[in-house]
């Protein structure tokens, strides 16, 4: 990959480098658009030694429950009508008083690219205005470097697993550095947030965010055990009661096992299980909430199943060298999968990081962050030419895509952001 050196604009230029007492630190805004969550933030990188201080946030959630999923029109609708005003609110006080970023990072893809479009090509308009540099981050990046922003990146360190979870992706990575990524396992068809939502509209749920919806159906059926308001079944006379339910891609005699996960199953099993039981409308509440149960635990339960088989047949020298897991993504903040991922782990010596539940769904906070990494590590941003990605691997970041700008840093390793100009 060839990188161009980046200009020095011959206005605006704050060459702070002729000032002693010029600031190390500055401000960061954060645009995420890649879906149907318009989400941008504010950072004060006031320390290069601590992590920085979010000055504010905002989200605008498009409402999806009538339509029972995303309609990418909708969702780009959505991001024209709410970004300006998020980030006019975000820029004015009390949020953030007479504040102009330094930094803009932004999602390019991977994503919906009518959705990424109005991220990127405003984030273009507001570097442009002004003469700040502007990073394109890309989407599932941000969510495995999400935990490092609680450290000010010293932890989780390199090299460490991700298992990234939501509703467009489900993969296990390995991390050998920023920008240097090996997808493990991915799905063969769809991802494990998909699963979930679809599942759950089997069963009669039909909310803006299903999963953790079904999640609370789960709970509540839990409780009601736990208060002997209901029999604890085992999973036999589970199966009797509501479905039966088999994990996928499960060793046979003559079949190899494969490093990869599988959910389009389970939404199978649901549909065909409620149907054989006349419907959803002969359904108990009761058998509703166990049906619940049986399919979260088991797409649980094959994830775990199919990370474990990859660890086993990673080279021992490889495996020695990992000390730290991640789980991020929107699924990645219900609890009972940390439940058992923790459970699975417990003989290995792993640190697992599990990133608070508002930033494991999208947000412009780890955008920001991820940018923060690219600029100050790498010396990356973007020119004004790129466009958004709706497909980008995360095993060739730089090489997939192009308008990459790399800053020279061994000339001027203390240069801020203000300095330079895409």
């Amino acid at each position: 990959m060839t990188f161009l050196r980046s200009q020095r604009p011959r206005i605006g230029l704050r060459r702070l480098r002729k000032n002693p007492q010029r600031r190390r630190t500055y401000i960061v805004l954060g645009i995420e658009t890649s879906c149907d969550d318009t989400s941008v933030c504010l950072y004060d990188r006031y320390s290069a030694s601590e992590p920085p201080k979010l000055i504010s946030s905002l989200t605008s959630s498009l409402d999806n429950k009538e339509f029972k999923g995303i309609v990418p029109t909708r969702a780009l609708n959505h991001h024209q009508l709410h970004l300006a005003p998020l980030v006019s609110e975000l820029l004015r006080p009390p949020n953030a008083p007479q504040l102009t970023p330094d930094l803009i990072c932004v999602t390019r893809g991977p994503g919906m690219r009518g959705s990424l479009s109005v991220g990127v090509e405003f984030a273009k308009g507001l570097s442009l205005a002004w003469g700040t540099p502007m990073v394109g981050v890309h989407h599932m990046l941000a969510h495995l470097l999400t935990p490092r922003l609680l450290t000010n990146g010293s932890a989780p360190r390199f090299p460490f697993l991700s298992l990234l979870v939501s509703g467009g992706h489900t993969m296990l990575v390995l991390s050998a550095g920023l920008l240097d990524h090996r997808i493990l396992a991915n799905t063969v068809d769809i991802a494990m947030g998909d699963a979930i939502d679809k599942s759950a509209r089997e069963l009669g749920l039909n909310g803006n965010m299903n999963g953790p919806e079904l999640e609370k159906l789960v709970r509540r059926y839990e409780k009601s055990v736990a208060a002997g308001e209901n029999k604890a079944l085992s999973k036999e006379e589970m199966a009797e009661v509501g479905i039966k339910v088999r994990l996928p891609m499960r060793p046979k005699p003559g079949r190899p096992q494969t490093a990869a996960f599988s959910f389009s199953s389970f939404v199978s099993m649901v549909k065909r299980g409620v149907a054989q039981k006349g419907g959803l409308s002969a359904l108990s509440e009761t058998e509703v909430q166990i049906i619940a149960k049986q399919i979260q635990d088991a797409i649980f339960d094959h994830a775990v199943d199919r990370i474990t088989y990859t660890l086993s047949t990673l080279p021992r020298e490889i495996a020695a060298g990992i000390q730290d897991f991640v789980c991020s993504g929107g699924v990645g903040s219900n609890l009972l999968l940390r439940e058992k991922l923790m459970d699975a782990f417990r003989n290995r010596a792993m640190n697992l990081h599990f990133p608070p539940p508002d930033l494991c769904t999208d947000n412009g906070r780890m955008i920001a962050w991820t940018g923060i990494e690219m600029w100050e590590t790498e010396g990356l941003h973007s020119s004004y030419d790129i466009m958004p990605t709706a497909e980008w691997s995360l095993e060739n970041i730089l090489g997939d895509v192009d308008g990459w700008l790399r800053e020279d840093r061994t000339t001027e390793p203390d240069v801020r952001p203000a300095d330079i100009a895409a």
